[in-house]
């Protein structure tokens, strides 16, 4: 398993992308101090002390601490295909999909979490093959007990309303592809839409919702036949030569490209 990233009491400021945030990874983020919101799964929660959030960051995700300088976390990132490959040979498979999809998980009354986020990072600055493959197995206890924890302490977590009925939108209605529309369904003007979305994520409307348009066209392109003027139909483009643009501009390949890469097989982006 590659353990990109690994950190103990990790405080102030991260390196959030403001566009284009997903990546080829899995987060596991405790976090010990600060407020703010984290979005995964098109879902909003807040972000609070002791609750323990795993992302799937090949799709759009934003973590947004309103006060930086009070942020304070245990983080391990994963590469996503050593991930489930690592979870298969485990015959955790089952259990990647439901803490992927699990609300908030509440870490509080359970300090083992803290302690094997500080052993897995102890052992992986080491840099030595033995203690990574040790670090292997605390992951892999950290996988089972957060998995214990969110079954017995389901909590959806403190929604925003606002902000859950646009990610809502966005999700349940795959035409919708501009900001005229989600104020037309919500009977909402789109400047004070567009204000609490920046306000309470930290990214504009704007660049979510263009994240989620090519998070479309990707599975599109590589689950269906659908021709190039149906999949740009499909994400709100005039014409397949509008989406062939917007496509290039975000993954850096054309369209036919990416289906031929990727067609006939799952993919997440």
């Amino acid at each position: 398993m590659k353990i990109n990233e690994y950190f103990f009491r990790l405080k102030g400021k991260d390196n959030f992308v403001k566009k284009n945030h997903t990546h080829n990874e899995i987060e596991l983020i405790q976090v010990l101090c600060g407020s703010g919101t984290v979005l995964k799964n098109d879902q909003s929660y807040l972000l609070q002390r002791q609750n323990l959030y795993i992302i799937d960051a090949r799709r759009p995700h934003i973590v947004h601490p309103i006060n930086c300088d009070e942020y304070e976390r245990n983080k391990i990132v994963i590469e996503a295909d050593s991930f489930f490959a690592f979870c298969r040979e485990a015959g955790l498979e089952t259990v990647a999909k439901e803490l992927l999809a699990a609300a908030p998980i509440p870490t509080g009354s359970c300090p083992r979490i803290e302690q094997l986020y500080e052993t897995v990072s102890s052992l992986c600055q080491s840099g030595e093959a033995a203690n990574i493959g040790f670090a292997h197995g605390y992951v892999l206890e950290l996988l089972h007990l957060s998995h214990t924890l969110s079954r017995s302490k389901r909590s959806d977590g403190e929604r925003d309303t606002v902000l859950q009925q646009i990610l809502n939108v966005i999700t349940e209605k795959n035409g919708v592809t501009s900001l005229s529309e989600i104020s037309a369904i919500l009977h909402m003007n789109k400047y004070y839409l567009c204000h609490l979305f920046r306000d309470r994520t930290g990214i504009t409307l704007t660049d979510y919702l263009s994240e989620k348009i090519y998070e479309r066209a990707a599975l599109l392109l590589a689950g269906t036949s659908y021709g190039m003027d149906k999949v740009a139909s499909l994400c709100g483009f005039a014409s397949a030569s509008s989406l062939t643009r917007f496509f290039k501009n975000k993954s850096g390949i054309c369209p036919s490209e990416f289906r031929q890469i990727n067609s006939g097989r799952h993919f997440s982006v």
